[in-house]
């Protein structure tokens, strides 16, 4: 049998690649059933909530990085659409295929760290991003640790806290 995380991570493939090699249409398609995937099996409000956050600290990551010539996609001055697309799909996924990783944030920090350059790195070899050199996947790399060690370890869960007691209290 399929399962509800086995669902979201395929879900979460799928927005990857629609993503890097349709753009923002397309990611946005899967994202929509990623959504509604998620709002039959958890926490709507957490999962949107967290999907927020995460696409804003991304968003923020990868312009920061386009600035500082880290990653380059082109014209853009801003990261993409698409890239605003994954970072929100990635965050509707903490809850679900992610969410063993929330009792383990170092573990998943450290797994996001290797993740991430090879993410990258994937979408440079599809043509959607250059990565100027091994230095700039480094980058990445500590960035995303940090990252995500926080989102696993403290936003996430604290986010997950708020909702449920935002329902036990009938708000």
């Amino acid at each position: 049998m399929i399962t509800p995380p086995l669902v979201n991570a395929a879900l979460f493939q799928l927005a990857w690649f629609a993503a890097v090699l349709g753009g923002t249409v397309a990611a946005c398609a899967v994202a929509a059933l990623l959504l509604l995937h998620a709002a039959r099996h958890g926490n709507p409000q957490a999962d949107w909530t967290i999907a927020a956050i995460t696409a804003a600290l991304g968003v923020g990551l990868d312009t920061a990085w386009i600035y500082l010539g880290i990653l380059d996609y082109g014209d853009a001055v801003v990261a993409p659409a698409w890239i605003a697309v994954l970072w929100a799909v990635l965050g509707v996924s903490f809850n679900h295929s992610l969410a063993l990783l929330q009792r383990h944030p170092w573990a998943g920090a450290a797994a996001a760290a290797v993740a991430a350059p090879l993410s990258y790195s994937a979408g440079a070899a599809l043509g959607s991003i250059e990565v100027p050199d091994a230095m700039a996947l480094s980058i990445v790399a500590v960035a995303w640790f940090g990252l995500f060690a926080a989102l696993l370890g403290w936003i996430v869960p604290r986010v997950n806290q708020l909702w449920s007691e935002h329902h036990a209290t009938g708000h």
